[in-house]
């Protein structure tokens, strides 16, 4: 425990405050703590580390529900902590406090100034039982602890550790003093030890969710940093060490410095970039002197290496002369970042000015420095000693006060500001996203004041000033909402910084209500069109900052939903005692995503976190459905331990998309070589920031590739109940490889096994060493089968897997023929009887259907049995859905013998739609015990022996338990409820059961496509969206486009298709190389969302033709090009639409027409297609669109074999042409 948080620590004082956790530990004054070995908890590698100044308080809980061992294990780990570390006044103190029903401070921060002295007073420390007052603890910190008075320094680190076993007693007291803390400059770790925590908690009394370490008992912190501790203790972790950047400083050498200052100028620079990558595409230092005259001394790719730009930094020597700092800053701005010395384009150009003087001409030192700032070069400025003009400082930093000017009363002194400088060097360097992102302000000017209005705004222009603003970057549009809403500027209004800023000062208060759900609804409709600025490829987000309550909570409810529907990112901010915590939740994109304060003062000092949030921090992926997680990674000699990392940071930025928690989603990771090693249970890491780092300290054993063992520890271990797979979980189990397995009989069997169990099984093949053939029978299907062509490419599959794992589909893919056999007896009665066709259809959700995956049928039974629908009749999901709609109640006897006889001769025939490869299993559910319990019997060994799989399910106290296990295939497969209302508390479980009746998929008949087999095109749908369509018609249009896709041979060589959406804004759903494969297609067509709006069709062409058809998107030269439009009314913008379809025609693509229902515009459907005769297609209703699907194939196919016509621009039509 003890290297843990000296761990913790050490990345406070070396990464800008990175990791935390919550605690709060127990303590008694009445006893003397015993020090059992305080050496042994620390390892002989760990030796003390290079720091930082830093004040260090350790609050302990000492309540009752410590004990002594508890509570001597945390002062153990205190005494650890401390031992790792240089002690004294210029390095770091350290203090203790106590709590239990009242705080009792064991020693101050300056009452020991040697380590020894320190540790001593450490082994002093008492254990004294009580309450758990953490309010009282916590206020004590903060109005004593950190005083100067009581050793507390202005350019130290301030941490506070709290460690704790329980919940508090006054938890609304603990959080407002918590909350108060925030407000200050300390950062706050809180460490949670055992079940006893309150989670909501610990999470206030952190810093932020990063600080915050959930745990589930002492040993499990000690296994944490061994490894991570050996790299903080001689190197920094800076939030951006690694983020593009070029540094170049500028050091004054003239005479009143003198060579032993110089020197240690030369010192702080070293020390500063030490904590830096260096690298080409990393962070890049060069470095000036100037006195009479500027001389570079070497540029950014002269060095691309730590130790050789630390070699060349001592090389610099001193040269005195006169201050002519302008001149430094002309040779800045005119030499400083051009191409031929290393800057590039894409970085962050950043000015670090040392000097202990005043510039020779201070008038042309501003104008140089004011040429910098325009050109958009951040500047640092550093004054030293007594000579400065901190005005001139100012005046040469970059922004309006001295949050980039520094000064120091001596050179020796320059240590002390060494963390803070590289800090703003970070701020400076702030990148948003590894995409683009396009953010939007939408806030509310309705009643709070125009002072506080005000403090909104500083808000968002402090949040602006430490992005990239530009079009390949950063772009900001403000909404402003009173009575109604006002756009104050799109997104593409401003490309540089400081016009933005300037803009956002300038926006105007305007009192009145708060109807959020109109401003809401505004962002969502119009902020992210093109024409405002919005790009396809970018982050789309919305931050609401509001004051109070919305007008109307439940349409703001709904609007929210609507930008989650179209995964718009929505961070919710709430100021002040007015505002409704509740809402503030549905608005947000989830709980990470709500900030709240006690005024606009305390908003202001969370700008920081609330950016990082907003930047980085991703909507989980999928909903809080508690799902297990199993990583089993291939570690063997294969690999490599470069290769084995690449892994492992796959598997981190994997779940970055999932809520982790005991409630939600759990994680476990098992490797594999000669043997299986577990590296932890799917219970040992509650939080993400835990998991994650648990990720990292992951060894590399290399050895033989023993997959099937790796999946027997997986089955049989990881998802026991034991290692915390919870029961009704969904259960995932993801292998990454890149060889053959050596057990291959073993490694089929085990991957049988595990899909038997009812577990998703996905297989990642990394290279081309791997077997096609073994990853095919690891993985459920092969819609669960993911290659890639390297380990650098798994960045480009970790959504399509997270997606796969998110998908409601339970089952494999492969061919199974399913009869639910429904009990419509007079005991059930109707409502019952509806009861149960709505469990079926959530049941039929769950599965992937069609002609070469899963199909459907029912049959009711009462007086006799009554077919409903056959195997062959639906071929999609929603016509099965909607045929059980259709099923009406029969009442009569219960002759359940009648109704397997039917299902044995009848349903599972040829003729009624079985397929011989396809496993057949029927689900009966019935509320009774039948007519003739032996002819029922004898029926059903008959569909045993015919090798139907039958699964029985009973409803209410009537029905016979002997006669269901006579009726199932097995003992498993039986089940009971004890009303109606309980189905669905048994639906995990009969999935799992009904999963393990698939057998694993047989060879897929091959289907001759419509083309010639040579034939290849590169296809886009273009899908109609729109309120008009409604979810239902828009899930028919997706299950025609998979029934037409599964028409072609799909691949890099043959058809690729793609998808865009279209309502009030285009969106590309799948590109041409998304998917490879005809099972990823498949899947990627059925996860198509929903969108609603207007019916911008115009968007949808330009997208194709701007974004689809390019070699980004996988578009190929020399293979004909075809867009189908599928839609149900006009567009919204006839005379636009026409010009892109145009546009498109006139580059060689093949457009397709078809239009659905009464409201289509014929003519502009004419007018669009290519051909306006045979490549327009018209049908009454959504559901009739398959009847067309083979003529459509046709005219494709038709268009590919013709030759196409020479280009001849024509003059475009007018809208009243096609009216």
């Amino acid at each position: 425990m003890a290297i843990f948080v000296w761990v913790i620590v050490t990345l406070l004082l070396g990464q800008t405050l990175a990791h935390l956790d919550e605690a709060l530990a127990r303590l008694d004054l009445s006893r003397t703590v015993v020090i059992q070995d305080p050496t042994a908890a620390v390892n002989n590698t760990i030796t003390e580390c290079r720091t930082r100044p830093a004040d260090i308080v350790f609050l302990l809980d000492s309540s009752s529900s410590e004990g002594q061992d508890g509570f001597t294990a945390q002062v153990n780990f205190v005494y650890n902590v401390t031992k790792a570390f240089n002690i004294g006044p210029e390095d770091v103190q350290v203090s203790v406090v106590v709590f239990a029903s009242s705080p009792f401070n064991q020693f101050f921060l300056n009452e020991f100034t040697k380590k020894a002295d320190v540790l001593a007073a450490i082994r002093s420390v008492n254990y004294q039982p009580g309450n758990t007052q953490t309010d009282d603890g916590l206020a004590f910190v903060l109005h004593n602890s950190f005083l100067p008075i009581h050793g507390g320094r202005n350019a130290s680190e301030k941490i506070l550790i709290v460690l704790t076993d329980g919940k508090s007693t006054d938890t609304t007291s603990t959080a407002s003093v918590a909350n108060q803390i925030h407000n200050t400059d300390i950062k706050v770790i809180s460490i949670g030890i055992g079940s006893g925590i309150d989670r909501a908690e610990l999470a206030t009394i952190a810093s932020d969710a990063k600080r915050m370490y959930l745990v589930a008992n002492f040993s499990v912190l000690s296994d944490i940093v061994d490894e991570v501790a050996k790299k903080t203790c001689t190197s920094t972790e800076l939030v951006c060490r690694s983020t593009p950047a070029d540094i170049l400083f500028l050091l004054d050498t003239s005479s009143s410095e003198g060579t032993p200052s110089f020197n240690i100028q030369l010192e702080f620079v070293k020390n500063f970039t030490k904590d830096f990558e260096i690298g080409a595409d990393k962070v890049q230092i060069a470095v000036a002197t100037f006195s009479d005259t500027t001389q570079s001394e070497f540029w950014y790719n002269d060095h691309d290496n730590s130790s050789s730009l630390i070699a060349a930094i001592g090389r610099i020597m001193y040269r005195s002369g006169n201050t002519h700092t302008e001149d430094a800053l002309r040779f800045a701005r005119t030499e400083g970042f051009t191409a031929k010395h290393g800057a590039r384009n894409d970085s962050n150009h950043i000015i670090i000015i040392l000097s202990d003087g005043q510039s020779i001409d201070k008038s042309q030192t501003k104008n140089e420095a004011d040429g910098i700032h325009s050109a958009g070069i951040q500047v640092i400025a550093i004054g030293i000693g007594v000579s400065i003009d901190q005005q001139e400082l100012r005046d040469i930093a970059s922004g309006s006060g001295d949050q980039n000017a520094f000064s120091v009363a001596n050179f020796q002194a320059l240590r002390t500001i060494e963390l803070p400088i590289q800090k703003q060097t970070c701020e400076v360097q702030e990148v948003c996203s590894t995409r683009p992102s396009d953010i939007v302000f939408l806030l509310d000017t309705s009643n709070g004041g125009e002072d506080n209005f005000k403090k909104g705004l500083e808000f968002v222009r402090n949040f602006a000033s430490k992005l990239i603003i530009g079009p390949d970057n950063v772009q900001i549009s403000i909404v402003s909402f009173s009575t109604s809403w006002q756009m104050e500027f799109s997104l593409n209004k401003f490309s540089k910084k400081q016009g933005l800023l300037n803009a956002v000062m300038k926006i105007p208060y305007r009192p009145g209500n708060t109807p959020t759900a109109d401003g809401l609804h505004f962002v969502g409709e119009n902020s992210f069109q093109s024409g405002n600025g919005a790009r396809p490829n970018a982050n789309q987000i919305v931050v609401v900052i509001s004051d109070g309550g919305s007008a109307k909570s439940s349409q703001t409810a709904v609007e929210a939903a609507a930008l989650h529907e179209k995964d718009i990112k929505v961070i919710a901010l709430g100021a002040g005692l007015r505002i409704d915590s509740n809402e503030l939740n549905n608005i947000a994109s989830g709980n990470a995503f709500v900030f709240t304060a006690v005024d606009f003062d305390a908003l202001l000092k969370m700008e920081k976190d609330i950016r990082d949030t907003t930047c980085k921090t991703q909507v989980p992926t999928c909903s809080t459905e508690p799902t297990e997680i199993v990583f089993l990674l291939d570690s063997s000699s294969s690999e490599g331990s470069v290769n084995f990392k690449k892994q492992l940071n796959f598997v981190s930025n994997f779940i970055d998309g999932f809520d982790i928690s005991p409630s939600a989603v759990q994680v476990a990771v098992v490797t594999f070589s000669t043997v299986a090693t577990n590296r932890f249970f799917l219970n040992d890491y509650m939080s993400k920031a835990s998991l994650k780092s648990a990720i990292t300290r992951i060894p590399y054993n290399s050895g033989n590739t023993h997959t099937g063992n790796g999946l027997e520890f997986v089955r049989q271990t990881s998802l026991s109940q034991a290692h915390g797979a919870r029961p009704g979980s969904k259960k995932v189990v993801i292998v990454m490889t890149d060889g053959q397995s050596q057990q291959k009989l073993l490694t089929a069997n085990q991957g049988i096994l595990l899909r038997k169990e009812g577990v998703m099984v996905i297989s990642i093949g990394i290279g081309a060493a791997i077997d096609l053939s073994e990853l095919a029978v690891i993985a459920s299907d092969d819609k669960h089968m993911v290659k890639v062509s390297n380990f650098d490419n798994l960045n480009a599959i970790e959504k399509q897997i997270q997606d796969i794992v998110c998908s409601g589909l339970v089952c494999a893919s492969t061919p199974a023929d399913i009869m639910f056999v429904l009990d419509s007896s007079a005991s059930i009665g109707p409502f019952n009887f509806h009861v149960m066709l709505n469990f079926i259809t959530d049941f039929v959700r769950k599965f992937d259907v069609g002609t070469s995956a899963v199909q459907f049928g029912v049959v009711t039974f009462a007086n006799d049995a009554h077919p409903q629908f056959d195997l062959g009749r639906y071929e999609t999901r929603a016509q099965v859905i909607a045929g059980i709609s259709n099923i009406l109640y029969r009442y009569g006897g219960t002759y359940t013998e009648k109704a397997l006889q039917y299902v044995r001769t009848t349903s599972f025939s040829p003729g009624h739609g079985s397929r011989s490869l396809a496993a057949k299993i029927a689900i009966v559910l019935t509320d009774g015990q039948s007519q003739s319990v032996e002819k029922t019997k004898a029926e059903a060994q008959a569909l045993h022996s015919a090798g139907i799989e039958v699964i029985s399910v009973g409803i209410g106290s009537a029905v016979n338990a002997k006669e269901l296990t006579n009726i199932a295939t097995n003992v498993s497969y039986v089940f009971s409820v004890a009303t109606f209302d309980a189905l669905d508390t048994i639906q995990a479980e009969l999935l799992q059961a009904t999963c393990s009746a698939q057998v694993t998929q047989p060879p897929a008949t091959v289907k001759p496509g419509p083309c010639v087999s040579t034939d290849s095109a590169d296809v886009i749908f273009l899908l109609d969206s729109s309120n008009s369509e409604g979810p239902n018609n828009f899930q028919q249009e997706l299950d025609f486009v998979v029934k037409f896709v599964d028409d072609f041979p799909i691949g890099p060589n043959n058809f690729q298709f793609g998808i865009i959406t279209f309502a009030s804004n285009a969106r590309m759903q799948i590109s041409l190389n998304d998917n490879p494969t005809e099972s990823d297609l498949r899947l990627a067509i059925l996860q198509v969302d929903y969108d609603g709006g207007l019916t911008y069709a115009n968007e949808a062409l330009e997208l194709a033709r701007t974004v689809g058809f390019t070699d980004v998107s996988g578009a190929r030269n020399g293979t004909r090009r075809f867009v189908i439009v599928v839609t149900d009314g006009a567009s919204t913008a006839p005379a636009a639409t026409l010009k892109e379809a145009q546009l498109l025609k006139d580059e060689g693509v093949t457009i397709i027409t078809v239009g659905v229902g009464k409201q289509v515009a014929e003519t502009e459907l004419r007018t669009v297609a290519t051909d306006s005769s045979g490549g327009v297609f018209l049908v009454n209703s959504f559901g009739d669109l398959q009847t067309e699907e083979h003529d459509i194939e046709l005219e494709l196919c038709s268009e590919l074999r013709t030759t196409l016509p020479a280009v001849v621009p024509t003059d475009l039509p007018t809208v009243a042409d096609t009216l």
